[in-house]
């Protein structure tokens, strides 16, 4: 009778103790401030995600290439504004003449002993506004007003003005042919810088990606690291009750120095398993801090600690099929090859244009007039008082052309380059894929494997538990099926947070990971100065 009543009171005590000790878990175990001197700082999956668009570093260099490659887009269409002209010059001279330029300026054919000196003073000006067109056509608007007085305007007559004042109005146009002839030739530059800021844009998007893909799993793991330490002071605390419930029975007479002992040695080990999962949690810190932290001071005595669990695992419902085309219509680094293939394209025919002869025809229709003052000038202008008009052709052709065809020997063979670049992303998009649906069926196979490991533990604790009680096992078998449970609810967590990464993965390789983190890509016309084109949704 005496034995029940003190078999009676043990477990009574047992199972207090055991409640005391599991609700003030976090009492016996280190925390962060106190083993590493490390302030904790809870982040979210969310708050991640907006950390990494607001501070990545490597997010916002290739943004600013974007923004380079949208600038040289405006910089190809600057060679169609039009262009003010504006000149001037005075000039004076005096020019000795020979017998012929001596009569053409009024004198008379007489010998003399010196030649004449013919004086001339001469003030122009020229004013135009020329611009070429995306078909190759280049048009000038002109007028030039001129001031002579010279030897000859000097005596009236025979002169009417002194001095003459000349005004001219005309057109110009120059149409190439063969070589600049066309939209595909004179719109290259602007096509190419396109086609650049569209690729600079799907490496930006690529970028993102990887750093989100690659922060998403580091929030994983580091999940994972976290609900492991809360496992491992579970553990600690149970060898505490179990090492207080030794020494009580010591005491009273009831259990040996033996199980105190090891009672004491199963705490020293959950207390080196707690701090090597703290450790754990510190080394996950590098590529977070490196994506969020743009500052090196922020990141001092700092310590990032997830505010949420891992998600649960969930059935991947989609197909291969799906996934492939997925991939193939969505991948930023497929999309860029695509892109690099059209731009070589557009170059290819610019190089073929540029291979050809130049024939330009050129046309000129002026109108002149001459006065005794500037505005009457320009006045006999508008009566077309003299005019001037002409068309013609020019043609040139370097000899052998070796520049030319050699330039589009190089096109030619980066357009079949590109092509290639193109048929091996595709390859390596169906390698990745199924690389990355063979993971996470892998990951889910883990799991289901590593949840019956928990639930078999969870029964042979029960077992180890209900003999303990009837007296037949120590209370360190007890213990060591408590760190067995542990171990596999550390191995289903750990495959849970690989569950979780591979599905990123998989994500990361069909191109929607970024839709599938709740982020958003506006259009650079929607973007806001000085801030990321993608943001979460709300």
């Amino acid at each position: 009778m005496a034995s029940e009543t003190t078999k009676l009171k043990f477990t009574h005590a047992w199972i207090s103790i055991m409640l005391i000790c599991m609700s003030c878990a976090s009492g016996w175990a280190q925390t962060f401030e106190d083993a590493f001197q490390l302030r904790p700082v809870r982040l979210s999956m969310r708050k991640v995600l907006a950390g990494v668009l607001a501070k990545s570093l490597d997010v916002k260099i290739n943004e600013v290439d974007v923004q380079i490659a949208e600038s040289r887009v405006d910089a190809a269409w600057a060679a169609f504004d039009p262009v003010f002209q504006m000149g001037g010059s005075l000039q004076d001279s005096r020019t000795a003449q020979n017998a012929q330029e001596y009569v053409q300026t009024g004198g008379l054919f007489i010998p003399l002993s010196e030649p004449n000196i013919f004086h001339q003073r001469s003030l122009m000006g020229e004013t135009g506004l020329a611009w070429r067109m995306p078909t190759g056509t280049t048009v000038e608007l002109f007028t030039r007003a001129g001031s002579f007085l010279n030897d000859i305007n000097r005596q009236s007559p025979p002169a009417l003005f002194s001095p003459e004042r000349a005004a001219t109005v005309g057109m110009s146009l120059t149409q190439p042919l063969l070589r600049d002839f066309g939209f595909s030739a004179n719109l290259a530059e602007v096509r190419v810088s396109r086609l650049n800021a569209r690729i600079a844009d799907l490496e930006w998007q690529q970028k993102l990606m990887e750093v989100v893909a690659g922060v998403m799993r580091e929030y994983y793991a580091l999940c994972f690291v976290t609900e492991n330490i809360e496992v491992r002071r579970g553990v600690l605390a149970f060898a505490q009750t179990l090492l207080h419930e030794n020494e009580r029975q010591r005491e009273e007479g009831v259990g040996g120095l033996a199980e105190v002992e090891e009672a004491k040695v199963g705490v020293a080990m959950a207390r080196e398993e707690v701090v090597t999962a703290m450790g754990q949690a510190i080394e996950r810190q590098r590529a977070l801090k490196t994506q969020l932290l743009s500052v090196a001071q922020e990141a001092q005595a700092m310590l990032f600690v997830p505010s949420d669990t891992l998600p649960p695992a969930i059935t991947f419902r989609s197909t291969r099929s799906r996934c492939l085309a997925e991939a193939l219509a969505a991948r930023p680094d497929h999309l860029r090859l695509l892109e690099d293939a059209e731009k070589q394209d557009v170059i290819l025919k610019f190089a073929r244009n540029q291979a050809l002869p130049r024939l330009d025809l050129k046309a000129t229709l002026g109108a002149s007039g001459l006065a005794g003052g500037m505005g009457a000038a320009y006045s006999r202008v508008l009566d077309r008082q003299g005019y001037n008009a002409s068309v013609g052709f020019e043609f040139s052709m370097p000899l052998g052309n070796r520049a030319a065809k050699a330039n589009r020997d190089v096109a030619e063979a980066r357009k079949e380059q590109a092509v290639m670049a193109v048929a091996r992303s595709e390859m390596h998009i169906v390698a990745e894929v199924e690389e990355a649906l063979g993971l996470l069926q892998a990951a889910a196979a883990r799991l289901s494997y590593t949840r019956e490991s928990v639930a078999a533990a969870d029964l042979l604790l029960a077992a180890e538990q209900k003999r303990f009680k009837q007296g037949v096992a120590r209370s360190f078998d007890v213990l060591r099926a408590r760190r067995q449970m542990a171990d596999a609810r550390s191995r289903e967590l750990a495959a849970l947070a690989d569950w979780n990464a591979a599905h990123v993965v998989l994500h990361a390789r069909t191109g929607s990971l970024l839709e599938h983190a709740g982020l958003r890509l506006d259009s650079p016309e929607d973007q806001l100065p000085n801030d990321s084109r993608a943001r979460p949704v709300q």
